[in-house]
């Protein structure tokens, strides 16, 4: 049997989706990671003459000696970063249990470096979410607690004004470089809904011009066609029995095909799949209980079709009933189309979890040296491509090809849940 190429599990897919968005998530804290720890770690170990950046020197300008850092004091400056990944789900959360460990950082020792780098992007992230009042607060109590915090606790006896103003400009610079990434997002995003909304306009526009060609093209000679059959049966009462029952059936199946065409026009008319004006969504195919009717027809037109169904084709659903029964209805298409003499079997098996089918056709009759015909059966149009695609949209295989005694089989698998019991008609 070929086997056709699996499609992409959309679970699968999905969750791969998710993971990298995840490892970006965490990916980015890296970065603020060694920033705050290691950078800290290195500018508490400074000794500054006076002139030296604010976190390295005392106010009046003073040296500054090392600060040695503790076990408490590397504990809150990992705390400050571990919390990070989190700051998507809890913005808020994140930023205030962020603030907590940097102002208790701030609290046990002098300080001094990037110990506001998680902190940072907690602020910039609650930003970006909306909630401007979190980072408010934050920013404040920033700006109050940790310029003060050495001379509140006597480690330095003036206020040093640089440092004030530094906190200032970074609380501010901050704030300002996250609006102007959240304006940057939202306009992103803008011109890609009106990419999509373009996209489903366009395609709109395309079902419902395909919808006008079928049905000033094909649904005008199907409705002649099934005209035309039944005028000839009213009015053919002489005709003989075998003529009159191609005629029969030429009406019935297109006034079938008629059903499902303008069903098909109903839902190439719809935008996205919208239901109609009853309140349901459109149909537009048959499923596996409608294989005794594509049997009735086939015999009907002299096909001797014998049919076997071995589970409950009710437990099957969607797109894998659907997709089945068209397998089965372009299989003894073919052998109607190609083969009107020989014999046809259709062989349906429902089972826990997939569904085999079987459509083949022999020879009815041997030559006369005891061969049987071998003439070419095979589909000369689309229809096995359009069965193995049919096949391949549900992760199911398809196997087309002739038989020795000159028929043609066509197998399948396709992914089903469910079973019933054991039906033979």
């Amino acid at each position: 049997m070929d086997s056709a190429p699996a499609a992409a599990d959309p679970a699968s897919v999905d969750a791969r989706r998710s993971g990298r968005r995840r490892f970006a998530r965490v990916g980015r804290v890296l970065p603020v990671a060694l920033l705050q720890v290691l950078g800290t770690v290195l500018a508490s170990r400074f000794t500054n003459p006076a002139g030296g950046p604010p976190w390295a020197r005392h106010a009046l300008g003073g040296p500054a000696d090392p600060v040695v850092l503790g076990p408490l004091a590397l504990a809150l400056l990992v705390a400050g970063v571990v919390v990070l990944p989190w700051r998507w789900r809890w913005p808020s959360a994140v930023l205030f249990l962020t603030l907590a460990t940097t102002v208790g950082y701030a609290l046990v020792v002098s300080p001094r470096g990037p110990f506001v780098a998680a902190l940072t992007m907690a602020m910039a992230n609650a930003w970006l979410q909306g909630r401007r009042s979190a980072v408010a607060i934050v920013a404040g109590t920033s700006v109050a607690v940790l310029p003060t915090v050495d001379t509140v606790l006597g480690r330095s006896s003036v206020l040093d004004l640089s440092t004030v103003l530094l906190s200032v400009a970074w609380v501010t610079v901050t704030i300002a470089v996250s609006e102007l990434v959240r304006v940057r997002l939202e306009r992103v995003a803008e011109r890609r809904r009106q990419r999509v909304e373009a996209d489903r306009r366009r395609a709109a526009d395309e079902r419902v011009r395909i919808a006008r060609e079928l049905h000033d093209s094909v649904a005008h000679s199907m409705s002649l066609i099934n005209l035309q059959s039944g005028v000839a049966l009213h009015l053919g009462a002489e005709l003989p029995e075998q003529t009159r029952d191609a005629l029969t059936n030429i009406r019935d199946s297109s006034r079938e095909a008629l059903v499902e065409l303008r069903t098909i026009l109903g839902v190439l008319r719809s935008v996205d799949g919208v239901p109609d004006g009853d309140g349901s969504e459109r149909t537009p195919v048959a499923g596996l209980d409608r294989v005794g009717d594509l049997v009735e027809r086939a015999r009907a037109a002299g096909v001797d079709v014998t049919v076997t169904i071995d589970g409950d084709p009710g437990a099957v659903h969607g797109i894998t009933d659907r997709n089945a029964f068209r397998i089965v209805q372009e299989s003894v298409t073919n052998v109607m189309k190609h083969a009107p003499g020989h014999r046809a079997r259709v062989a349906i098996a429902i089972g826990p979890d997939v569904v085999d089918l079987l459509v083949e056709d022999h020879p009815s009759q041997p030559r006369p040296d005891g061969t049987r015909s071998t003439a070419p059966l095979a589909p000369t149009g689309n229809g096995v491509i359009g069965m193995r695609e049919r096949a391949t949209a549900v992760e199911g295989t398809l196997s087309a090809g002739p038989t020795t005694d000159g028929g043609w089989r066509v197998t399948a698998r396709l992914p089903v849940v469910g079973a019933g019991t054991e039906t033979v008609r």
